[in-house]
């Protein structure tokens, strides 16, 4: 019984311009010589492995500039958050009737009802959580690569159907492979009229590929595979029951719609 797997892989390349803003601690500066950036595809980029997937990113020159920070105001310090600014806050001593009862010194203020800001250590302001105390920061642009594999597979339908084996199933194992195409693009497969699922399969499934690639995403190569997934039906009796399970794919995994009992033949 031949059941059939198509397998269309597409390898990606996306693209697109990030504005970086880090602090400015003495990072070169491009000379400004007027000249337009480049364009988002005239950037040249090494590519890895074909269905290799990863990602790069590239610093565009001549798009650097320094500013104040505009969080601090170039101070390089901005006002706690927890104290306000006062580098205190109030005791908890100072609304407690227990204390206060006791006639005790608290320990934590030594009696004076407020105490100082470990945030900010006392001083009303901290560090700028954006320029890290430097006051500007430097701005670029940077060109972010990505490559992507995208997989879609069919499994066709088992022409016995009495034997009840999930597509789910055969979609996880492996076959022989009796066809593979590559290419930048590839064609809708012929010579399957007889199959259907696998026809059909491989045209829409390109086509739809094809559609997940815009301005910022290009195919960089395709490639398609059909592999018959070997299906072997066995029946077997246990203690006066007629029972049946599935042995399926190269990896030879096992499938009964009832528990598997002890098996009177092995599986090799």
């Amino acid at each position: 019984m031949p059941i059939y797997k198509y397998k269309l892989e597409t390898f990606t390349e996306t693209r697109h311009i990030e504005k970086i803003c880090k602090p400015y601690t003495g990072q070169r500066i491009d000379a400004q010589d007027g000249e337009a950036l480049p364009q988002l595809w005239g950037i040249e980029v090494s590519t890895p492995k074909m269905f290799h997937e990863g990602s790069k990113k590239i610093p565009l020159p001549r798009s650097g500039e320094i500013k104040t920070c505009h969080k601090c105001g170039g101070r390089g310090r901005c006002k706690c958050t927890r104290c306000g600014g006062s580098g205190q806050f109030r005791c908890r001593c100072s609304s407690s009737s227990r204390q206060k009862s006791r006639n005790k010194r608290c320990p934590a203020c030594s009696g004076s009802g407020r105490k100082r800001c470990s945030k900010c250590s006392g001083r009303g302001r901290k560090i700028c959580g954006l320029c890290k105390g430097e006051g500007r920061l430097f701005y670029f642009q940077q060109l972010a690569v990505k490559w992507k594999t995208l997989r879609s597979q069919v499994v066709s339908d088992p022409l016995e159907q009495e034997l009840s084996l999930p597509l789910t199933l055969l979609q996880k194992v492996t076959g022989e492979v009796i066809t593979m195409d590559g290419d930048v693009t590839v064609q809708p497969l012929a010579g399957f009229a007889d199959v259907p699922e696998i026809s059909d399969a491989s045209g829409r499934l390109i086509q739809e590929h094809q559609m997940t690639c815009g301005p910022s995403s290009h195919i960089l190569k395709q490639r398609q595979t059909v592999e018959m997934i070997p299906v072997a039906h066995v029946q077997y009796g246990y203690r006066g029951k007629n029972l049946a399970c599935h042995v399926y794919g190269l990896e030879r995994r096992v499938f009964a719609p009832r528990r598997l009992h002890n098996l009177a033949c092995s599986i090799m």
